[in-house]
């Protein structure tokens, strides 16, 4: 009898309101350790061990570095590149980007400007007009509106000096100036336009302005109308002695 009294009393304190709180609340307690143990403290052990990478566009070397030192991070330049809008030896790229989150000790790559892209001006003298417009584009150079003046000493046609001079390190797709001598005897004619214009009335053009056909060279031009002068050398307004030869670029359809 003694036995069986325990097991009805046992059995009423586990079925008690007061038990089943007790149980909800322990297990509520373990719930909430769990949650700390696997989420909120893995969150704030990395919180103290990552770091949010700073904008360094536009910064010396000298700079990032001291930024990223304060953030716990640290520098790498991976390499050089020609950049017109960045002022040379300043940051164009970083990896991460900015804003990124990373660890702590993390190296932040960053490539830096060169500034923009330069080439030297290529000796002229002696060329002649055309011979130093080729010489240039092959520096991606361009020829700049001639300058004529005579002198009896020097052969006619010829360059005489560049403007910058030889040798000078200039930016890329920079005009060259060039001075030629069109020598006293020679009767000098200014260049008409031809670009834009037929090439059969073109033809008839350059023999009225004492000038010369010569070389055509044709590009397939679909959207305009076949025989359409593109390009001409020398350019329009150019001053050139009578007689000297004109190159045109065509359209053709072909």
């Amino acid at each position: 009898m003694d036995k069986e009294r325990i097991r009805n009393r046992l059995a009423k304190f586990i079925t008690s309101k007061w038990t089943k709180r007790v149980g909800i609340f322990i297990l509520a307690i373990l719930l909430c350790l769990l949650l700390f143990d696997q989420i909120l403290m893995p969150l704030f052990v990395r919180s103290g061990q990552e770091s949010t990478v700073p904008d360094l566009l536009g910064l010396s070397p000298e700079e990032a570095n001291a930024i990223l030192k304060d953030k716990g991070l640290e520098l790498r330049v991976i390499g050089e590149e020609y950049d017109l809008k960045r002022v040379a030896g300043t940051v164009i790229y970083q990896m991460p980007e900015p804003e990124s989150n990373v660890k702590k000790g993390r190296k932040i790559k960053v490539v830096l400007s060169k500034g923009g892209e330069k080439a030297t001006v290529p000796q002229l003298k002696g060329m002649t007009l055309r011979q130093a417009e080729l010489a240039l584009e092959g520096r991606g150079l361009k020829i700049g509106e001639p300058v004529f003046i005579s002198a009896d000493s020097l052969p006619a046609d010829e360059v005489i000096e560049s403007f910058p001079s030889a040798g000078t390190t200039v930016p890329l797709s920079m005009e060259i100036r060039v001075l030629i001598n069109k020598g006293d005897t020679l009767e000098v004619v200014k260049v008409p336009k031809f670009k834009g214009e037929n090439i059969k009335e073109v033809k008839s053009k350059i023999e009225k302005s004492g000038l010369k056909l010569g070389k055509i060279k044709y590009k397939v031009k679909n959207r305009l109308l076949p025989g359409t002068v593109l390009n001409q050398i020398p350019k329009e307004g150019a001053e050139v002695r009578k007689g000297s030869i004109v190159e045109l670029e065509v359209s053709t359809t072909d």
